[in-house]
């Protein structure tokens, strides 16, 4: 058994260690540290952290304050309140390394395809914690490479992880800690330095005897109250006897050391190391996290045990493995900081042999152990460096596979490296030398299928070249029969062209696997991979699945950072839509609204561009058009004539029916001839503009028709034209298998014109899908054709309670209209004030076939001037007076006009006039009420 303390979890320190010392004293005394002084800190960290819906903690301080130290009483307590409780740690010695701290979150076997490592690490952590509050406890959070952010940020969004960490002052701008803070899964909360009570309480109990109040001053002065200045300067002290007990008083006395900050006391303590020591120390601090076997394979465990004693090393539990760490980072960075290039390059070069010394490393070891040996400047075997660079392409780390597969100078090296250019959208050189690759003709059928997969990919995505990429796909499956993997990834190249591309029209049962869960599942390489989210998701909206891709998304099935980054841009617009198409606006404006915000911060203008545009979508749907023009404008501006056809068509199609809905009908339909010229005549994406033709025809012939004799009838033979298009269209995309856009056409025909067929129609494409929003728009469209009032309520009701207002005011005008007809006045006049509100909600937007004239010329010009002083809050006495009539005439007036308005009283009477509400002036006839019972009638209605 190895003779090191307790190592089950535990976490390095930037504050003093329970019994144990860095230093020894007069006499050998070494202090015992205990924590003290932090209870009000746990207390609100475990409160915070055990209420869902809140940011978790960060907390901040300068370095030594205690942030670590602070870790433990929290964890202790989240665990006895029932808590799961996962802890990790960023090193600065291995920030560069995908991964290289996550040891403790991640599967026992690190998976291929990276998605797959979220989804798996998600799902282990959910099982784990069972119907537990799950916190994910991260020291150093400012040191985490860029991949293990991702994996936090996704196990808080998809397994409701709880996120505790620490930072050092003046690292909240690291990238790492920036991104918990943006979303917000973290807030801060400040470490303070201990104050001078605590301070003594502290100096008592680690001497273990009473301590006199000029010393406590003295080295809380000096100290400014913090921790580990004060446990390095009270070693120094008891070192040179300046410290020493008189009198059973512990009293300091002469001169303040001259190493009179922090960092010189480090300095001071690291330079009185033996060589052994040093040598250890050294090995830590360029490799911390480190395996234990591959330290002691390097120093003596006498050294080591020593070392651990003093706290300056720390051994750590990562499941079956022990990790040495330093015990706080300043220690790291004091020795990093003063060996020089020779030191450093003869410490990788030793590590690595005691990596692969014996055995070949895989995985995690493997890729440090290359990363070392490069760095010694040693020649490594071109197996293993390409094995390396694989590996950082399988954890997300497509600059450092980069790096790493230029040292390989082998076919499969090249291989790799064109991998890694892809995923960084580098696409000149990787078609460069995917080309070279397929030219050249070496490999098997299947490795240049694969290859062929990832050149037609890149030709496509990156290169905007869809016709040499068809062709690419096209000689590889001609090339003969291939194997599993090979005919996956090739088919997952076919299918983005043809879903994304400008292909012939083809029967989407034909292109799209009977399980699209499954595309990805015989897919090995990551870039490719990385396309299959998007592509999943895009193919699931658009077939009437959109419930199943926000599930996804919510469950982590989708939605985990890829390798290929540009992916993750359309990954996120396709949340965003299938949330709206869901029926849930609010989760759709909130993830739109953090992505764009990130996107910004990167400078990723395609990221940018397609969020900025979801969120104009989201504004769309919310009823508000003038809210999302400057989206689309936005949107419009940021891509480029190279973006994918299928982003700009959907783009310029919503601009256009945007600048349609605020009036502007010339620029809606110059807007989309320009997007025609420029889509290929043969392009199946004609029919996705189809439906954005409709929607501005609608919108400029409804607004068309002019105030003349038969002006109505002629907008509503024009309503009825683009009705029965919108018909048509909808049996179009039904055919094709485009059952979202189907319910869209047929639910825009329907609002239009209802007719019982196209209800029929809709009702059986909804029926295909799984969109709680489709649902109301069937009942939507029944209701219209059938002519139910209460239906139509209930749907408008239930259309505004999602916040899809403009679409529940066209029910309500359609409800009002029915009950109009039917003579059922208060009825209609209600729900016309129902409507007013609506339209205050879409900022008076209303679609021309939805907005009606209020029928306000039923009041009689003395009804309404009657109701418009009442209304300002004066009495039946007061406005008897002031129009000479009789309180009884007035009272008739009133009672005549509420029937007519559909209100039950005065007090409702300025919303049904669409009058402001007054402040009453002051003055006797407008503040006494009219007495119960004065023989003029009721005030109210019944």
């Amino acid at each position: 058994m190895r003779p090191y303390g307790d190592a089950t979890e535990a976490m390095p320190h930037d504050g003093p260690h329970d019994g144990r010392g860095a230093g020894a004293g007069a006499g050998d005394h070494r202090p015992a540290w205990p924590f003290v002084g932090r209870a009000a800190e746990t207390r609100a960290a475990v409160a915070r952290l055990g209420r869902q819906g809140e940011p978790g903690v960060l907390l901040v301080g300068e370095a030594g304050v205690g942030k670590s130290r602070l870790l433990d009483p929290i964890v202790l307590r989240c665990r006895d309140e029932g808590m799961h409780v996962v802890v990790t740690a960023g090193a600065e010695a291995s920030s560069g390394l995908p991964f290289a701290t996550m040891a403790a979150l991640l599967p026992e076997q690190v998976h291929r395809d990276t998605a797959n490592v979220f989804a798996a690490a998600a799902g282990a952590l959910r099982e784990a914690a069972g119907d537990r509050t799950c916190v994910v406890v991260i020291d150093d959070v400012h040191h985490l490479d860029e991949v293990s952010v991702a994996l936090v940020q996704h196990l808080a969004a998809t397994a409701g992880a709880r996120v505790l960490a620490t930072a050092r002052t003046g690292r909240t701008d690291a990238p790492a800690v920036a991104a918990l803070l943006r979303r917000p899964f973290v807030q801060t909360s400040a470490v303070e330095p201990l104050d001078r009570a605590t301070v003594g309480t502290l100096l008592g109990a680690a001497l273990d005897g009473p301590v006199d109040g000029l010393t406590v001053d003295r080295l809380w002065r000096v100290t400014r109250g913090n921790p580990l200045f004060l446990r390095h300067l009270v070693e120094a002290c008891l070192t040179s006897g300046t410290l020493r007990r008189v009198s059973e008083m512990w009293r300091w006395k002469g001169r303040i050391p001259s190493q009179h900050r922090l960092r010189d006391l480090v300095a001071g303590l690291l330079g009185g190391l033996t060589g052994d020591e040093a040598r250890a120390l050294s090995y830590v601090a360029h490799a911390e996290p480190v395996s234990l076997d591959v330290i002691e394979a390097l120093v003596d465990t006498s050294v080591l045990v020593e070392l651990e004693q003093r706290a300056l090393i720390a051994v750590e539990r990562v499941r079956r493995d022990l990790v040495v760490r330093l015990g706080h980072p300043l220690y790291g960075e004091t020795l990093r900081a003063r060996s020089g290039a020779d030191e450093r390059r003869d410490v990788y070069r030793t590590l690595a042999r005691a990596v692969v010394h014996g055995r070949a490393p895989v995985g995690q070891a493997r890729l440090r152990a290359v990363t070392w040996q490069l760095a010694a400047g040693d020649p490594v075997p071109g197996d293993q460096v390409v094995g390396a660079a694989s590996d950082a392409l399988t954890r997300c780390d497509a600059p450092l596979a980069e790096r790493l597969a230029r040292h390989a100078g082998t076919t499969a090296g090249a291989d790799v490296l064109a991998r890694a250019l892809v995923a960084q959208d580098k696409a000149t050189e990787a078609e460069y030398l995917l080309g070279r690759r397929m030219s050249g003709g070496t490999g098997s059928p299947d490795e240049l299928a694969k290859v062929a997969a990832l050149r037609a990919l890149n030709l496509f995505w990156n290169l905007r070249r869809p016709a040499e990429a068809a062709e690419i796909v096209r000689q590889a499956r001609a090339a003969g029969p291939l194997d599993g993997e090979a005919t996956a990834e090739l088919a997952v190249a076919e299918l983005a062209l043809i879903a994304f591309g400008d292909g012939a029209t083809g029967l989407v049962s034909e292109l799209v696997p009977a399980d699209l869960a499954q595309l990805s599942a015989g897919v090995r390489d990551g870039v490719i991979a990385s396309v299959c989210d998007p592509l999943q998701a895009y193919l699931n909206i658009y077939l009437g699945r959109p419930t199943r891709v926000a599930d996804g998304y919510a469950a982590g099935r989708l939605g985990a950072p890829r390798v290929w980054g540009a992916m993750g841009a359309a990954t996120a617009a396709c949340h965003v839509q299938s949330l709206a198409l869901a029926g849930r606006l609010d989760e759709a404006f909130a993830v739109a609204r953090s992505g764009y915000r990130v996107a910004v911060e990167q400078e990723a203008s395609a990221e940018a561009a397609l969020l900025t545009f979801e969120l104009g979508i989201c504004e769309v749907w919310a009823g508000r058009p003038s809210r999302a023009l400057p989206h689309f404008r936005e949107a419009r501006t940021l891509l480029d004539r190279n973006v994918p056809f299928p982003i700009q068509i959907y783009v310029f199609a919503e601009h256009a029916a945007c600048l349609a809905a605020v009036g502007r009908f010339d620029e809606g339909r110059r807007t989309l001839e320009e997007i025609t010229r420029r889509l290929p005549a043969t392009s199946n994406l004609h029919s996705h503009l189809d439906l954005a033709r409709l929607r501005v025809d609608a919108l400029a012939d409804g607004n068309r028709a002019g105030s003349g004799i038969g002006g109505e009838t002629e907008a509503e033979a024009d309503r009825a034209k683009v009705a029965e298009a919108g018909a048509s269209l909808g049996m179009r995309y039904r055919s094709a298998g485009w059952f979202t856009k189907a319910v869209e056409a047929f639910y825009h025909s329907v609002r239009l014109r209802p007719s019982r067929a196209v209800a029929e129609a809709l009702h059986e494409v909804v029926a295909r899908c799984d969109s709680e929003l489709f649902t109301l728009f069937d009942r939507h469209g029944r209701a219209a054709a059938d002519g139910d009032v209460d239906g139509l309520v209930s749907v408008a009701d239930e259309l505004a309670e999602r916040g899809y207002n403009s679409l529940a005011r066209e029910a309500l005008s359609t409800a009002t209209d029915f009950a109009a007809r039917r003579g059922a006045d208060r009825l209609a006049a209600r729900l016309r004030i129902q409507g007013r509100g609506l339209a205050q909600l879409c900022e008076g937007y209303g679609p021309p076939w939805a907005v009606r004239a209020e029928p306000q010329a039923a009041l009689s010009e003395r009804e309404r001037e009657t109701c418009e002083l009442a209304a300002g809050g004066m009495t039946n006495d007061a406005i008897a007076e002031h129009l000479g009539l009789s309180r009884r005439t007035v009272a008739n007036h009133l009672q005549r006009a509420y029937g007519k308005l559909g209100v039950r009283g005065r007090e409702d009477l300025a919303e049904a006039l669409g009058l402001p509400r007054p402040v009453p002036p002051v003055g006797l006839t407008w503040l006494s009420p009219d007495p119960p019972g004065d023989g003029t009638g009721p005030d109210r209605l019944p």
